[in-house]
């Protein structure tokens, strides 16, 4: 698999392509930074402000406290690097931790980072505030909102108190037992997330006037953007990777049985082993680091961990036989590495920018690898020696992918069209339109039937992987799609992107089968994870399962108006049948009682 998605700047260029595309005249450095500015604003400041100002206008006379204000905005934006298990990488967390309140306040072994009482004295409030980007913290990130360092300020200057630890509840709810969960702790402000279901509410139902379809919403918003998809080879699990994380969800229990935390930076690609016991993970901070780490599936346990690259790993790819890894990264290089062996076994060169796609032949053989250079290049798999480049795109490279029979392969990138290739070519044998935008991952099923691709015009589509003929455009994404998987007998595809869902469509009919939701969280990757986090998931036939947190919190309306509650939950938590329509199991219709309008 090979999880593609253009950064900020990409997105930028994209636009300013475009423009220039209409014969305007406008300066592309200057419009660079326009749409740039514009972009960050959107996206990005206004969210957050609101966000954190509605958490400050809401928050209680007493002063803050660690648990309940401060640590959800470390867990969210700091730990993955200041946490205990990364507190021995100095050159990671400099030696500090903020994932428990006696850590933060511990310091460094050097110093203390909170004074309690004096935040004018605290080395934490500077560097959060540090004009310099080279020293500000977060390090290569957005800086905190202000109302987010008003508030670490307010709590230094109270004294650093900690406050009750927050009630957590990570396990299944069933519909069974005592009316329904309980209802969750308090919780701080967040946006909601609207999740559509295809039962429509009766114009006499609970005596109500208004008619439409149910919609599930939840108060987790913005979700971490998901950036990296894989499905293990017996279609069961199904890797999701976001910001410092990865959630192995199980898609015939229905619910996740894990999760990897710790990752430095975005997930960027995910990679499960033939036999389904390895996950291979890439990753990194920009210009800092690159990670290409192995686990062992399903217990979790780290079996390798490389190093060499200097700069985000945006691709790996597993040889066949499974002796073999492959991985793209920023810092120009392709590395291959020995599995058996825990060793490295060469670098490509041969890219002249940021190398975005690797991809292994059915042989393994040979590897393709594309880029932000504009070409594609086939390599030798064990000397690394080019043997051919292939150069008929004219902007960035954003991914590639063999089909199955080994004689072509498909690449896409900041141009729309789909292109086609042999092996032995020197042009595409054929170029397929359809998406508006860029694409951003391409992907076959193992059976060599179906070819998927996801894209920046929000649109997620199935191809014929014998003719290239385009199928069908999978219904439900409403904004930029970066990673798509199929499974290997091509009956079910997943997709995800920036507003942080993960859908879930049988393949051959193209209808929604269930819709993932993961909030940002902690847990360790097992089978028998104890804390996997928050979750959520619903069938488009209104059936819901989650942790008891997100449950309790979820709100049911129709036609802008909320239902009742209690009796909407009673109706929809049914865990067994959202588990049966992930499977692609029939699931009679909800029957919801004519009790759903609020009293």
């Amino acid at each position: 698999m090979n999880p593609a998605r253009p950064s900020l700047d990409q997105k930028i260029n994209h636009q300013i392509r475009e423009i220039h595309e209409k014969g305007e005249d406008i300066n592309s450095s200057l419009l660079s930074r326009f749409v740039s500015f514009v972009y960050f604003v959107v996206k990005i400041s206004v969210p957050l402000w609101f966000l954190f100002s509605a958490e400050l206008l809401a928050a209680d006379p007493a002063p803050p406290t660690y648990e309940e204000a401060i640590r959800p905005i470390f867990a969210r934006r700091c730990t993955v690097c200041h946490s205990a298990k990364n507190r021995r990488d100095e050159d990671r967390s400099g030696g500090l931790a903020l994932d428990t309140w006696e850590a933060a306040l511990a310091g460094t072994a050097r110093h203390k980072v909170i004074v309690p009482g004096r935040s004018v004295d605290s080395e934490l409030v500077r560097r959060l505030s540090d004009p310099d980007e080279e020293r500000r913290m977060p390090l290569q990130d957005a800086p905190l909102p202000d109302p987010q360092r008003e508030l670490i300020r307010r709590w230094i200057d109270a004294g650093a108190p900690r406050g009750a630890p927050a009630a957590r509840a990570d396990r299944p709810v069933t519909a069974s037992g005592g009316g329904g969960p309980a209802r969750p702790a308090r919780r701080r402000p967040a946006l909601d997330v609207v999740l559509p279901t295809e039962v429509k509410l009766a114009p006499k139902t609970g005596n109500s006037a208004r008619v439409g379809l149910i919609e599930i919403v939840l108060p987790v918003g913005p979700l971490p953007v998901v950036t990296a998809l894989a499905f293990r080879g017996d279609s069961r699990l199904l890797a999701v990777g976001t910001y410092g994380r990865v959630v192995l969800w199980d898609l015939v229990e229905g619910h996740p049985v894990g999760a990897l935390d710790g990752i430095p930076g975005p997930a960027h690609a995910l990679a499960f082993s033939r036999d389904g016991r390895r996950l291979v993970l890439g990753a990194g901070l920009p210009a800092r680091s690159g990670v290409v780490q192995v686990y062992s599936v399903p217990d979790g346990t780290l079996l390798q961990d490389f190093a060499g690259h200097d700069d985000v790993v945006f691709a790996v790819a597993i040889r066949p036989d499974g002796a073999q890894l492959a991985s793209a990264s920023f810092d120009q290089t392709v590395r291959l590495w020995d599995l058996g062996r825990s060793r490295p076994l060469g670098v490509f060169r041969g890219h002249s920018d940021f190398v975005y796609a690797v991809a292994y032949t059915p042989d393994g053989r040979a590897l393709l690898t594309a880029g932000k250079d504009r070409t594609i290049k086939r390599i030798h798999a064990r000397t690394l020696q080019e043997e051919r480049t292939y150069s008929g795109h004219d902007q960035e490279v954003l991914t590639v992918a063999v089909h199955p029979d080994g004689t072509r392969f498909v690449s896409a990138g900041v141009e729309p069209q789909v292109r086609w290739w042999t092996l032995d070519g020197d042009l595409p044998v054929a170029r397929r339109g359809g998406h508006t935008g860029p694409v951003h991952q391409l992907a076959f099923s193992g059976d060599g039937r179906r070819l998927i691709s996801a894209g920046g015009d929000h649109s997620v589509r199935l191809w014929d992987a014998r003719s290239g003929a385009p199928l069908r455009q999978l219904a439900g994404p409403a904004d930029w799609q970066y990673a798509v998987a199929i499974t290997d007998d091509a009956r079910l595809a997943a997709a995800g992107g920036w507003d942080g869902l993960v859908r879930l469509w049988d393949a051959d009919s193209g209808k929604l089968r269930a819709i993932l939701v993961q909030p940002a969280g902690s847990g360790a990757l097992a089978e028998n994870a104890p804390r996997i986090g928050e979750w959520f998931a619903a069938s488009p036939s209104g059936f819901v399962a989650g942790s008891v947190q997100l449950v309790g919190a979820a709100r049911w309306r129709a036609g802008g108006t909320d239902l009742n509650p209690a009796a909407a939950r009673a109706a929809s938590v049914h865990p067994d049948r959202v588990a049966r329509s992930m499977r692609g199991e029939p699931v009679d219709p909800i029957a919801f009682p004519k009790s759903l309008r609020n009293p």
